[in-house]
């Protein structure tokens, strides 16, 4: 009879192999987004970058694109990260800060590849309800943390949470679009600047002006 205490552990490691693989599978494929885009990117590349055999891919991922739904996953995540955080934390800004920054650190990797996502998601039409619904999502949970703002009286109150919500998504997401059709720069310095900006529009007292900033 087999014990039930080693099939647990068992399937345990077996899940984590997986998740490792998918994880394997998808962290190659940002690192050729990167370099290439999704479009110019094959899954052969992938299998080849990630080591692993093109039947294996696709016990994980439909098609190449399907990809792109872990990256969503792993934005929700960030967010839902922080507004967990939020729930005991006693300022709002140093959280929405650095949410915004590992926001971008994914997407923008490089400007081809934001620009390859955003086509992708775009033109593909079971890609775009995915980013339909993590946006919404997204905005939920960020919303948590704007009402959680107002209650500490550091976030104003004539506009609701979802809509200071929906403002933040707007002014990130319009930055890290124009950042990728603009020269070359640093996209960690148009997510400072953006912020800053963002918290003066909802901040009760959002603070002195940094007497020094960079350009973009």
């Amino acid at each position: 009879m087999v014990n039930q205490e080693q099939i647990e552990p068992t399937e345990g490691r077996r899940e984590r192999r997986k998740e490792e693989t998918r994880s394997q599978i998808f962290q190659a494929a940002m690192r050729l987004f990167e370099r290439k885009g999704v479009f110019d990117t094959t899954v052969e590349e992938i299998t080849d970058s990630a080591d692993v055999a093109k039947g294996t891919f696709f016990n994980y991922f439909p098609s190449k694109e399907a990809i792109l739904t872990k990256l969503a996953e792993r934005q929700i995540g960030v967010i839902k990260k922080a507004a967990e955080a939020a729930k005991t934390a006693p300022t709002m800004r140093p959280i929405l800060i650095a949410m915004a920054h590992d926001l971008a650190s994914g997407p923008g990797r490089s400007p081809m590849m934001l620009r390859s996502l955003l086509s992708v998601f775009l033109s593909n039409k079971l890609l775009s309800d995915t980013f339909q619904k993590a946006l919404q999502m997204g905005r939920e949970n960020v919303a948590i943390l704007m009402e959680r703002g107002q209650q500490l009286g550091e976030i104003r109150t004539d506009l609701s949470s979802l809509e200071l919500a929906r403002i933040f998504q707007h002014a990130m997401f319009g930055s890290m679009f124009i950042w990728s059709v603009s020269p070359p720069s640093e996209v960690a310095t148009w997510i400072e600047k953006t912020f800053d900006v963002v918290w003066r529009g909802i901040a009760v007292h959002p603070g002195p002006v940094a007497s020094k900033e960079k350009g973009l």
